[in-house]
């Protein structure tokens, strides 16, 4: 990919962040002001609990699923993506229920809610996003997956603002992510063919092998990535709204850097490993940069953003902001150095790894600086984590592209 097409797909996908962006900054302070900063808290903790449930019902196509598309020949691509289909399909008929319960137990004051929520977030799993990046379709992406959903977002925020309840937010954002699933589906086994039709679970279990690494990555990537804030609501209830609101500043910046990480996963592939190793060394480099700038950005501007967002409600403390901005900034850089060069060289099994022993880290950190520190402490475990899986990457991918330099 050259630079002149890289340039021109970042900037396909920089539209549907720009789009899905200011969205998401402007529901924020419509559903504190209009529904509450506890109601807020609750779509925070149900949320976190989707996260880990979209792990598990994506099963690991959202990290090789692009770089896999890209190298397949468009005869194959139909067959691929429904394979995948049918395994999240059943994957997500089994894990929505067993989510929306432990939502609703951890927030019992809002169950319609907290069901709806983990609902729309888990059945994210169902979209195409990742195939569109492998396919290199950024208009496709913007059109047919985050169009719907975005439209879904604005409908539930203006019937919350006028009915102040969140429920009808939460009911709406669902449609519009099973909209883009629908579309999106539709259009690439429309546009692909070779797929075989079925509705077998036990082909569907066949599909998910192979996917152990990337799975095993993702989940234990998100346990301590959603685990947090449970562990806040749970002991530290006062503190879920700010600290929901801080985690979701550094969500939305990574949101905003994804279609440097998407370009990166197209351009980085090579089939001679020399050029592929120039283009990995390149992009760790710009991780690094990206990491630095991010982390210092979210230190500075990090407590007035969410004073604005807040419309004043909510304060991110100093104490808080400072983890917090070193948390992003290693997620920053390993993302890139994650699913852009590892899974290139096939080095899977060392993002895995890297996610392993961040979430060791991360576990036995949190709890006990949560007692120390309060929710801060709760960033603090996060952010060293963070760092370890980084430091663990670069250990890793820095040999190997020297020697496959030469």
């Amino acid at each position: 990919m050259r630079t002149r097409t890289a340039v021109r797909f970042a900037g396909g996908y920089g539209l549907s962040v720009v789009v899905s962006g200011v969205v998401s900054l402007a529901v924020i302070p419509t559903v504190i002001l209009a529904a509450g900063d506890r109601a807020w808290a609750a779509i925070a903790v149900a949320q976190a609990v989707a996260g880990f449930a979209s792990v598990i019902a994506v099963y690991g196509w959202g990290v090789v699923g692009p770089t896999r598309v890209a190298a397949l020949d468009p005869e194959r691509r139909g067959a691929y993506f429904y394979d995948s289909l049918l395994s999240r399909i059943w994957l997500a008929v089994v894990i929505v229920p067993v989510a929306a319960i432990i939502a609703v137990l951890l927030v019992p004051g809002y169950p319609v809610l907290a069901a709806l929520t983990v609902a729309s977030g888990t059945l994210v799993s169902l979209g195409a996003g990742w195939f569109y990046v492998g396919e290199a379709s950024p208009l496709r992406f913007l059109l047919l997956d985050t169009v719907p959903r975005t439209i879904g977002t604005v409908a539930g925020a203006v019937v919350l603002l006028v009915t102040r309840d969140a429920v009808w937010f939460a009911a709406l954002q669902l449609a519009g992510v099973l909209v883009a699933g629908l579309v999106s589906s539709w259009d690439i086994l429309r546009r692909y063919r070779g797929w075989t039709p079925g509705v077998s679970a036990i082909r569907a279990v066949r599909n998910l092998q192979g996917q152990a690494a990337p799975v095993a990555m993702s989940a234990t990537s998100s346990v301590y990535l959603n685990v947090p804030i449970v562990l806040v609501e749970v002991f530290l209830p006062q503190a879920t709204a700010a600290y929901a609101l801080a985690e979701r500043i550094v969500r939305l910046s990574l949101y905003a850097t994804r279609p440097v990480v998407q370009v990166a996963q197209g351009w980085v592939p090579n089939p001679v490993e020399r050029v592929m190793a120039r283009r990995a060394a390149r992009v760790t480099v710009l991780a690094v940069v990206i990491g630095v700038a991010g982390g210092l950005m979210y230190a500075l501007a990090g407590p007035w953003i969410g004073d604005v967002l807040s419309g004043g409600t909510l304060t991110i403390t100093l104490a808080l902001a400072v983890p917090m901005a070193i948390n992003l900034a290693a997620i920053l850089a390993s993302q890139l150095t994650g699913f852009a060069c590892l899974t290139a060289f096939g080095m899977d099994r060392v993002l895995a790894s890297s996610t392993i022993v961040g979430a060791i880290v991360g576990t036995v950190l949190m709890t006990p600086l949560l007692f120390l520190l309060g929710a801060p402490g709760v960033a603090w475990g996060l952010a060293v984590a963070e760092l370890c899986v980084l430091v663990v990457q670069l250990m890793r991918l820095i040999p190997r592209l020297r020697s496959a330099a030469g």
